[in-house]
């Protein structure tokens, strides 16, 4: 009978939350002010878009309060007829009138804009960098190793690996190596805040430094991360355990490969520090810079005995977990019947 209350209890909140939401917008709530200025989010205006549909995006990104007053102002404007389609940077809490006269403005049209995605390794993160801005990776690569000038977190202990936040970026051309570094880190601190990794990293006994790494390699052992807070658990439990972590994920970095999801005996014996199959415990560092849900998952893993994963289905990330050798031995089996009609993306 608790659970039953418990469960309607839950839907009842979660009901008022949306009935809730669902008046804000219908009453046409509004921020006052040019907005959030710690902020910066790149709002895309397609060709054609209405201006409800317009309102409905910027609320969506939290950038207006409601669709509805964004939708109230424009009406109220002839000229809102000539906004231009493309991205601009806008911020959060902004008011729908200073929201609409940055996008009556084309000069705010976002012109440089890079994206990075999860889970890319610095080198990676680099090499695009230095693609789309023209600043050589040589500039890059310097002001990584001057971590203290990017304001990187001491905790991050020196290195920027798992500190680049993936996100849409606006870049100046004025823009030094650095400047654009210190963008990215800037961002993680921000995310960083939000789910109050200093503080959540203690709740688990961890230091802030180790969650990321443990993120890092949540973010390329899965494309699902519903499975993201069972796949920390793993990780902790085996941790606590003083049981290797034997992620394949950290081998694949060790030897600096790309394209497989899988590790053959001889790469999984390489001498790294960052080999989980040889080496006790984290690794030294993370091995990619990953996005909030993995950072989400690394800070509120399940509750539970699971010592093993695997991916059993990896183009749909399914993933099933066990406690024994003996169940994990069945879930390998169902991956590795996926990997014989997918030869190309396993190794031996």
């Amino acid at each position: 009978m608790l659970l039953s209350i418990a469960i309607i209890g839950g839907g009842g909140y979660l009901g008022f939350q949306k009935a809730s939401q669902a008046w804000t917008s219908y009453r046409g709530v509004d921020y006052e002010g040019a907005g959030d200025e710690s902020t910066s989010v790149p709002v895309t205006i397609r060709e054609g878009m209405t201006i409800t549909e317009m309102g409905d995006t910027l609320a969506a990104d939290q950038v207006v309060a409601s669709s509805r007053a964004f939708v109230r102002i424009a009406n109220q404007d002839e000229r809102s007829s000539s906004i231009h389609a493309g991205t601009y940077m806008m911020r959060q809490h902004m008011s729908a009138r200073a929201a609409l006269d940055l996008l009556l403005d084309p000069a705010n049209l976002a012109t440089n804009l890079i994206t990075l995605r999860e889970g890319l390794r610095d080198s990676e993160v680099f090499a695009q960098l230095s693609q789309t801005t023209g600043i050589p990776v040589s500039d890059f690569e310097a002001a990584a190793a001057d971590p203290a000038a990017l304001g990187l977190p001491d905790y991050a202990q020196g290195d920027v690996e798992g500190y680049l936040f993936p996100e849409t970026y606006t870049y100046d051309p004025a823009d030094t190596a650095a400047d654009v570094l210190t963008k990215m880190i800037d961002q993680f601190k921000r995310i960083a805040t939000e789910e109050d990794l200093v503080g959540r990293a203690a709740a688990l006994g961890r230091s802030p430094h180790d969650v990321v790494v443990v993120a890092s390699i949540i973010e390329k052992e899965t494309t699902n991360f519903d499975y993201g807070p069972q796949i920390a658990e793993v990780f902790y439990n085996r941790l606590e355990r003083n049981v290797k972590l034997q992620s394949d994920a950290t081998v694949i970095y060790a030897n600096n490969m790309t394209g497989r999801i899988t590790t053959t005996d001889e790469e999984r014996s390489v001498d790294s520090p960052y080999n989980t199959y040889t080496r006790e415990g984290l690794p030294p560092g993370a091995i990619s810079n990953p996005g909030q849900e993995a950072l989400h998952s690394a800070l509120n893993p399940a509750s539970g005995d699971y010592m093993y994963f695997v991916a059993v289905n990896p183009d749909t990330g399914e993933t099933k977990f066990a406690v024994t050798e003996e169940e994990h031995a069945a879930n390998v089996a169902e991956f590795q019947a996926w990997c014989q009609d997918n030869a190309d993306r396993c190794g031996e």
